[in-house]
């Protein structure tokens, strides 16, 4: 028998789980006891909020992150219904954590700061992949088209226009294998224009940054730190005849600060000065997701009308973060003048980039589910970010303190500095607690590894996680909170004052 949502009875609990979470676990428990089927009619936002008594912000949030997971479907005009075929997850609202041992298999906790694939548009890729390889392109079948496939070039141009203000052509893109392949073409590339061999050449890394970042620049490249304050990365002084800085001025990684406009005049400045020869590479890692206001844009490529200062930065993104870890595809942004130099050394080391995924990709963008993914994905992600900051409110404010990330896939929490471990070791504090949290099969992602090992010893290094929100659901976000809660209660205790 039907039951239908009249037999669905609603009731909020003021001592339990956020209202919108208390929701959220109701329908899903519709679903699974057959009181709502697939194709029933929910009530709308307002109807329900007015029913129960709460703001309609917190049906609509309910019903945003139900939407955005699969398990109800949206319809213009005609309303909220139960999806077909439903992935319902049953949360945990519990402040106990989720044993590991109900897994059938072993398990690492882990916060993933990658894309969460389980929402991903899967029916609308399977089209564009169907669509793009009708009549396939028989230049792709001959491995042509080593700068990328040219309709791919063309809706990276259009979507950069759209979203970063920024204008360049298709000439300027090089289609590469992600932010990694990069930064080893544009190594080879700047080492060429520079001249000497690159003999005279330092390379500079912000310090912190991202550890694949320093293992993509050869070893043999002289490297400096850029040192973060709260304005960004500083410009450094150097004897050097030539400089290479790569920095994330949008959000830097892993700390979250954008650069000033103060700063970023510094380095237009930097880059006009004919004394000191300075590129930069740009690095858009995650700017698609911003939660409040609006995205900085390119620091360099659009903030300045001189030539040379455009002449001397690299734009790089990738398409990985927004649509899933596996495509392994990005790209680079060369200014016009340097075009042929990223081609020869992309013929000295070939081309890494798959060229029968690219014509997939471009019919994405083309028919516009790139750009309805990411809207999808910042209110999925906005969501996911506000339950694990709840959270951290609930359980580790009395040792850690945080800031809420206007935007990103992750949240930095640092140790309070009135907290010191009970047993002291020459190890760093959050690489200590990562490693003993892996007796509960939890993955922490400590920010001490995110600094050159030499400034570790110095005031410059701070301790503590980077907690990626995106890629976890919340009853492993959940469980993995309790755990560090449990380690944090045990094992640390305030300073005694002096």
């Amino acid at each position: 028998m039907k039951h239908g949502i009249g037999s669905l009875r609603f009731s909020l609990d003021d001592e339990g789980a956020p209202y919108y979470q208390q929701l959220i676990e109701q329908i899903q428990q519709g679903i699974v006891s057959g009181a709502l089927s697939v194709g029933d009619k929910l009530p709308s936002s307002r109807l329900l909020a007015g029913s129960l008594g709460v703001s309609r912000s917190t049906t609509s949030r309910a019903y945003d992150q139900l939407i955005a997971e699969g398990i109800l479907t949206s319809e213009e005009k005609r309303g909220v219904f139960v999806a077909a075929l439903p992935m319902v997850n049953h949360r945990t609202t519990s402040s106990h954590p989720i044993s590991a041992s109900t897994h059938k298999t072993p398990l690492t906790w882990a916060f993933d700061a990658g894309a969460d694939v389980s929402v991903f548009p899967t029916k609308e890729w399977a089209a564009s992949m169907r669509r793009s390889w009708l009549k396939p392109d028989f230049t792709v079948l001959e491995g042509g088209y080593p700068a990328g496939y040219p309709a791919l070039k063309d809706a990276i141009v259009d979507y950069l226009y759209r979203v970063r203000g920024l204008d360049c052509s298709a000439e300027q893109i090089i289609v590469t294998a992600g932010s990694r392949d990069s930064l080893l073409l544009l190594q080879h590339a700047v080492t060429l224009l520079g001249g000497s061999g690159g003999s005279s050449m330092k390379w500079w890394l912000e310090e912190p940054t991202y550890p694949p970042i320093r293992q993509a620049i050869d070893s043999s490249a002289k490297a400096g730190a850029l040192l973060i304050d709260e304005d960004g990365p500083c410009l450094p002084v150097s004897e050097y005849a030539s400089n290479v800085a790569v920095v994330t001025p949008n959000r830097q990684y892993p700390l979250g600060v954008s650069m000033s406009a103060a700063r970023r005049q510094q380095w237009l400045q930097a880059l006009q000065n004919d004394s000191t020869s300075w590129w930069v590479i740009e690095d858009d890692y995650d700017n698609e997701f911003v939660y409040q206001g609006r995205s900085n844009v390119p620091f360099m490529q659009t903030a300045s009308v001189h030539d040379q200062t455009r002449d001397r930065v690299f734009f790089v993104g990738s398409f990985s973060k927004v649509l899933f870890r596996g495509l392994r595809l990005g790209f680079i942004v060369a200014p016009k003048k340097h075009i042929e130099t990223l081609h020869k050394s992309q013929r000295v080391l070939g081309s890494s980039a798959s060229l029968p995924i690219q014509p997939a990709v471009a019919d994405f963008m083309i028919q516009g589910h790139f750009d309805r993914h990411v809207n999808r994905m910042r209110r999925h992600y906005r969501l996911k970010r506000d339950v694990l900051l709840a959270l951290l409110e609930r359980h580790l404010a009395t040792w850690f303190e945080w800031k809420k990330p206007r935007g990103g896939m992750h949240v930095l929490i640092e140790l309070k500095s009135a907290f010191v471990p009970i047993v002291q070791t020459d190890v760093a504090l959050d690489q200590l607690i990562a490693e003993e949290l892996k007796l509960d099969d939890v993955q922490l992602s400590p920010l001490s590894d995110h600094y050159i090992y030499a400034q570790k010893e110095s005031n410059n290094c701070r301790f503590g996680f980077l907690l990626g929100f995106s890629g976890p659901k919340e009853e492993e976000m959940t469980y993995i909170v309790n755990i560090l809660q449990n380690w944090s209660r045990a094992n640390l205790v305030k300073k005694k004052p002096y």
